[in-house]
């Protein structure tokens, strides 16, 4: 699976060019994260969102070069470091996730060094943006 991520800064976060394994991976972190049992407070800490909002962000991964806010970004990332952190198996992981814990590290990695790189190339994006 390809960790690297093309992002472009727009004005209110990143447009993301995704392969389909990328959006394969993504949805399914963020089905376990749906499954999980515990409400609004527990969503929120694992994801920084409820899970309606959650549920809002799975949607548009399976879109064509989706854009993400900054903080739907962050819920990607939350959700693709956290779930391996859940499931410590790597058995276990691959199992329920269909693919090696080290791909959800390497893959929010790879989210987070795109937003950096599209932030650079001149879309600089600040806390108050």
């Amino acid at each position: 699976m390809r960790k690297a991520i093309f992002a472009t800064a727009t004005s209110d976060g990143f447009l993301l060019r995704l392969t389909e394994a990328q959006k394969d991976l993504i949805r399914e972190v963020l089905l376990f994260q749906a499954d999980r049992p515990g409400g609004y407070r527990t969503s929120v800490v694992r994801l920084g969102v409820d899970r309606e909002s959650a549920s809002q962000v799975m949607r548009k991964v399976s879109d064509s070069n989706p854009e993400f806010s900054l903080h739907e970004i962050h819920v990607l990332f939350a959700a693709l470091s956290s779930t391996p952190i859940m499931i410590p198996s790597e058995e276990a992981f691959y199992e329920r996730i269909g693919f090696f814990r080290e791909n959800s590290f390497a893959l929010a990695a790879g989210l987070l060094n795109a937003a950096e790189a599209a932030s650079d190339k001149g879309g600089n994006l600040s806390a108050n943006d």
